[in-house]
């Protein structure tokens, strides 16, 4: 367990570092995007500067959901979130504690307004504290990493909504009991990641809630699914591939860009 016992704030909000514009979707800079940082020897990319297979996961965890994103950092998902600014986030570093086994002696865990998550790189942990209930924090028992108890990882009784773990620099464990966070959050990686393909900012083809919502039936244990965009000239496809032996691929069709998401092959 790690034992919240001593917090420092720090009142001064910086810059989200990701940001979208009016009907057209911003494109971070290459040393800021985790879909061009990353790569992953012996796998063949479908998309050359796409060096890392993109996929996702979803599972129930408990009376939590939990979505699980890579390559992607903590800004991908802060303003998919929507958690307001004069919140904070409650970061754990160095805790590593498995089934009551001590294996790493904690820090000291620390308070940061919620805007300033995207700056946090590396290994983290954090979890989500309404401004109004950071009084509530001391003494709170969290088991860390988030990945070891993603059902005990969101206190609800100071009104947390969410708790990330940042794990090899570009796995995203994203847990919250709202469903729509975690629908939220898939649509922003699936944005940011058709982005990156394009590389320039983007009107991007519009997505409807059911459409994600689809993708999110719960997986079985150990299950993911690869996205791939196929730009042609007249429309583009997504798909979603299921590892073998799992369904087979479902597909999104557009017109391009500007145009807007359908399943299957028709719009």
């Amino acid at each position: 367990m790690c034992r919240a016992t001593s917090v420092s704030t720090n009142a001064d909000p910086s810059e989200t570092a990701h940001e979208v514009g009016m009907g057209l979707h911003a494109h971070r800079p290459a040393k800021e995007n985790p879909f061009l940082q990353h790569t992953l020897s012996g796998w063949q990319p479908g998309i050359p500067h796409i060096r890392y297979p993109v996929t996702f996961g979803h599972y129930p965890e408990g009376d939590n959901w939990g979505l699980f994103l890579a390559p992607a950092d903590l800004a991908c998902v802060q303003q998919a979130l929507n958690i307001q600014e004069s919140d904070y986030a409650l970061v754990l570093e160095g805790a590593q504690v498995l089934d009551e086994a001590f294996l790493e002696a904690p820090n000291t865990p620390r308070l940061i307004r919620w805007n300033e998550i995207a700056e946090l790189h590396g290994e983290v942990d954090l979890v989500h504290v309404p401004e109004a209930s950071v009084d509530l924090v001391h003494g709170l028992d969290l088991a860390t990493p988030v990945l070891a108890a993603p059902d005990r990882a969101v206190p609800l009784e100071i009104g947390s909504r969410v708790a990330l773990g940042l794990n090899d620099g570009c796995h995203l464990a994203v847990v919250s009991p709202e469903r729509h966070l975690i629908q939220a959050c898939l649509e922003q990686f699936i944005q940011d990641y058709i982005v990156s393909v394009l590389r320039r900012d983007t009107d991007l083809p519009e997505v409807s809630p059911a459409l994600v919502s689809d993708l999110l039936e719960p997986m079985p244990a150990g299950s993911w699914c690869e996205l791939m965009l196929h730009l042609h000239k007249r429309y583009w496809t997504l798909h979603f591939q299921r590892p073998s032996g799992d369904p087979p691929p479902s597909r999104w069709v557009s017109e391009g860009e500007g145009g807007h998401w359908r399943g299957g092959w028709s719009w």
